[in-house]
């Protein structure tokens, strides 16, 4: 078989692999696997002849030839565009439920063929036909495709191309390229062309494309696009369009796609404003923010409001870097070990820097704080977690505020405080109680009361340090600081003597 045959063939049977347009539009009724059994059966038989071409003739399937750079295009588009609709993320571990499931009806079930598409997506194979010589031919002709069908009246007949068209863009634009190298540029009108495919997913009423949506604001909103964004205002649309979707789902991976897509906005457009004295933006998204984490029960979507209020507290701390409950990183210092992080960011909020920015947000948090530490009390890592988190929060709330600003003092602010106190010494009593009784103990408990022993030094720091300003019309509480903080010196030592004990149980 001749080189022009072959390509045609593997032509050919690339298109068959690619998934149909659907008779029916998504609006009429949920994706049904029988529904492309045929389709199935066909892909299952023809992709592995694909892949065992591309391991023959592999150059002159996805190469570049200057003499004949457009021969094998035709392949190399349909190949980009059946691996990224035919990769799956259910086996991610950040993807659970409906999301891992949204796609699977028309992908392959059978095993060696969906981990050779993951190893060409997550290699550099799928990379390499998207940036190599000659890539921009293979570009034109996956524009004119997904031009056609999301367009407004075609999508909804094309949901694997949706999921394939998001993927790519992550791949090629996102914050993570894959090989990482640097990624390729975003123009205005590709960066415009993602703005409209992303509007008219969040639009739809199914949280699966909404979320879709969502990940591509938030791939637009990737750092190194800024000054993009900042040239055409993309970036405020999506904030606005972002915006709207904040009282319609509770979706961990919604939530959290939304609020990252929220916080690069206000990374790009707010982090640099230095008059902090008429509402902004920043005050919107507080107040969104702190409704969602006064009325969410569930830890795990709680725990995403949190994450997002301590991101939004450490906007002007550019030396450090949030990003989980218990992952604190210290740029200045190159360390990201919680408790040493911790203790220079206790030390940085008591030495000078002052939150400014959220002096008007001071009240409403630290009365919240009570019931946060309630959702800390359990045993599992995550209320461990959730601790951490609530930990840094008391830090960036309460250590960097000028003693003026917290005139005139106000009784439910200094009784919050003391109830934050109390709750947290309380479980401190009964952790200690139960380790006490422990003959061994898991990696959980061990990690849920490191995070007791860092919150407990940082009250002990609060009532040595801050407790005079947030009592100054009553010394009896100061006073009352002092000796809990005598206390906490002491609890301080039985609960590192505790972990030390039940480190060694582990081992």
């Amino acid at each position: 078989m001749d080189a022009s045959t072959m390509l045609e063939r593997a032509t050919e049977l690339i298109r068959c692999c690619k998934v149909p347009r659907l008779m029916t539009s998504i609006e009429e009724g949920p994706l049904d696997r029988g529904t492309f059994a045929q389709f199935l059966h066909v892909l299952e038989a023809t992709l592995p002849a694909v892949f065992d071409l591309l391991a023959e003739h592999g150059t002159l399937l996805t190469g570049y030839d200057e003499y004949n750079e457009d021969d094998n295009v035709p392949f190399k588009a349909g190949l980009v565009l059946v691996i990224a609709e035919q990769y799956s993320e259910a086996g991610d571990a950040r993807v659970s439920g409906e999301d891992a499931a949204h796609g699977e009806e028309y992908r392959t079930g059978t095993p060696a063929l969906r981990k050779r598409i993951a190893q060409f997506c997550q290699g550099h194979e799928l990379e390499h036909l998207l940036t190599d010589r000659g890539s921009d031919r293979v570009w034109r002709h996956l524009h004119d495709h997904y031009r056609r069908v999301l367009s407004a009246s075609e999508w909804k007949h094309h949901p694997a191309d949706v999921a394939g068209f998001v993927r790519l863009v992550e791949l090629l634009y996102g914050p993570y390229p894959v090989s990482g190298a640097p990624p390729p540029q975003l123009d205005d009108d590709r960066a415009a062309y993602i703005l409209s495919v992303g509007i008219m997913l969040v639009e739809f009423f199914e949280p699966a494309y909404q979320l879709l949506g969502l990940r591509l604001f938030c791939a637009l909103l990737a750092p190194h696009h800024r000054p993009v964004m900042r040239r055409t205002n993309i970036h405020r649309v999506v904030y606005s369009n972002a915006k709207r979707l904040t009282n319609k789902c509770n979706q961990e991976l919604f939530l959290e796609a939304l609020w990252r897509s929220i916080y690069l906005y206000v990374e790009l457009e707010e982090a640099d404003r230095q008059d902090f004295t008429q509402w902004n933006t920043v005050d919107d998204i507080m107040e969104i923010l702190l409704n969602g984490l006064t009325f969410q029960s569930k830890l795990s979507q709680s725990g995403i409001y949190l994450l997002y209020l301590l991101k939004m507290l450490a906007l002007d701390l550019p030396d450090y870097l949030i990003d989980g409950l218990d992952e604190v990183q210290s740029i200045d210092r190159k360390c990201h070990l919680y408790e040493p992080v911790c203790e220079q960011l206790r030390q940085d909020c008591l030495g000078g820097f002052h939150n400014r920015r959220y002096y008007r947000w001071l009240h409403q948090i630290i009365e919240l704080l009570p019931h946060e530490a309630v959702k800390c009390q359990g045993a599992a890592r995550e209320n461990g977690r959730y601790c951490h988190g609530v930990n840094l929060l008391f830090i960036l709330v309460t250590f960097p505020v000028e003693p003026e600003a917290l005139r005139p003092t106000h009784i439910r602010m200094q009784t919050s405080l003391v109830e934050f106190i109390n709750v947290f010494k309380q479980y401190e009593q009964q952790q200690s109680a139960a380790a006490a009784k422990r003959s061994s103990a898991s990696s959980d408990f061990v990690y849920n009361t490191k995070a007791l022993v860092s919150i407990s030094k940082t009250m002990l720091v609060f009532l040595t340090h801050l407790a005079p300003h947030y009592f100054p019309e009553h010394p009896a509480m100061a006073t009352l600081g002092q000796q809990l903080a005598n206390d906490y010196a002491d609890c301080d030592s039985i609960m590192y003597n505790c972990m030390q004990s039940l480190i060694e149980k582990l081992r």
